[in-house]
């Protein structure tokens, strides 16, 4: 069965009705606008991560038909196997506007559209959802919309702006993870392939602890000192009088930090700035990841041994007590 009908070959389209009118009639503008949309929705679905996001964005496609089918249509009187927008329709957009932002960081100021796929395609299908509102407001000046179809196109454009932000986050949270991971996996390998001999023997370890003690009692600063493998694991923890109780958790997340990274803590502080490399690396490791100094990985040879963490003054104070500890052991804070 052919498709054409020739029928459109002078400029004119029926309307649900019969009726024929001009292509370029607001009416007709309208839902050609809508028809544009469903087809970009129909790549967000493709690219959408969330599987929530896509059901959404699917169950959309399948309002706008009929919303489609109402604007197509001059009949006053609703058709009862016709199905038609109401304000459930617009209550699962709002909930779903609640949620997607519910779960991203607020914003300060404009952002590029996009740093992913999906939430590119996301963010263009909300400039098609705000231009078929834009043609719906003039249709509304011939002829009676129902309100509640301009409450649901004005909430479609934020739902897709919302959906976007979420695919964002994941997206970037996804991409810290897949870092850290394989930072880690690569130290995890180096330490597999490590000889015996290559880690601090005990009496390195006790002198590393005690040159960090003999410069934080020079500094009267009162700090835990903690010490980990090249696996991340614990090997010293050593707490002065009176250091402070959340020492006692800093120290030793410098020390896997520094291992887990493979660099020093005060050397991650710029790349987890707004838009840096591993911009949102603490939030996404739950805080298992510390970013400031105090923290070395130790090196001989070209091969990690472990890491040093230091908690209990400044930041400065914390490094000067790490650095006057490692100088006075055979090790490097680089590779």
């Amino acid at each position: 069965m052919a498709i054409y009908t020739r029928t459109g070959d002078a400029g004119t389209t029926a309307l649900f009705t019969g009726q024929r009118v001009s292509k370029t009639h607001p009416r007709v503008e309208a839902y050609g606008t809508l028809d544009e949309l469903n087809a970009a929705l129909s790549l967000c679905v493709c690219a959408a991560k969330n599987p929530q996001h896509r059901q959404l964005l699917e169950n959309i496609q399948l309002q706008l038909f009929w919303f489609s089918a109402e604007l197509a249509s001059e009949s006053e009187e609703p058709t009862p196997e016709q199905r038609y927008i109401s304000s459930e329709e617009i209550a699962a957009l709002e909930a779903a506007i609640d949620t997607a932002m519910g779960r991203v960081p607020p914003l300060r100021s404009f952002i590029l559209p996009g740093r992913s796929e999906a939430a590119s395609r996301l963010h263009f299908a909300r400039t098609l959802a705000r231009r078929a509102e834009r043609r719906l407001v003039e249709l509304s000046t011939e002829i009676a919309v129902r309100h509640v179809l301009m409450r649901y196109i004005n909430r479609l454009s934020d739902c897709l702006y919302a959906l976007a932000r979420a695919e964002d986050h994941d997206a970037h949270q996804n991409d810290i993870i897949q870092k850290v991971a394989e930072r880690y996996l690569a130290a995890i390998r180096t330490s597999a392939t490590r000889e015996p001999a290559m880690s601090l023997s005990f009496q390195e370890l006790h002198q590393l602890t005690c040159a960090a003690v003999m410069r934080a009692e020079e500094l009267q600063v009162p700090v835990v000192i903690s010490i980990v493998d090249a696996n991340g694991t614990q090997t010293v923890a050593w707490r002065m009088p009176d250091a402070l109780l959340v020492s006692s958790e800093l120290a030793p997340k410098k020390a896997w930090t520094a291992v887990a990274m493979k660099t020093a803590t005060h050397e991650l502080t710029s790349e987890v700035q707004p838009g840096a490399a591993l911009y949102g690396l603490e939030s996404h490791m739950q805080g298992k990841v510390v970013t400031f100094g105090g923290g070395y990985a130790l090196w001989r040879e070209g091969l990690l041994l472990g890491g040093l963490g230091i908690s209990g003054g400044s930041v400065e104070q914390d490094m000067d007590i790490a650095e006057t500890a490692i100088a006075a052991i055979n090790v490097r804070t680089h590779q």
